[in-house]
């Protein structure tokens, strides 16, 4: 006779969607800023510059401030 356990896993798309859209925000910050700063003249704005623009935003967000801080990276 075998054993066999059974286990339920529970599905994380609702939790991945959260995030994906809080991912999607940080971005469309990133553009807006950068569009503001087209638009008026300004410098363009590194990867350090969008960091310290979204220090705080992940507990809002809820997500990790290493994912916050990686996609302003990318977008610069």
């Amino acid at each position: 006779m075998i054993l066999v356990y059974r286990y339920r896993v529970k599905s994380l798309n609702g939790l991945l969607n959260k995030q994906s859209r809080a991912v999607n925000y940080v971005w469309n910050f990133c553009n807006d800023t950068q569009k503001h700063a087209l638009k008026w003249g300004k410098k363009w704005p590194t990867g350090f510059d969008l960091n310290v623009l979204t220090t705080g935003s992940n507990k809002e967000l809820g997500i990790h401030s290493g994912t916050v801080n990686a996609t302003c990276e990318q977008y610069a």
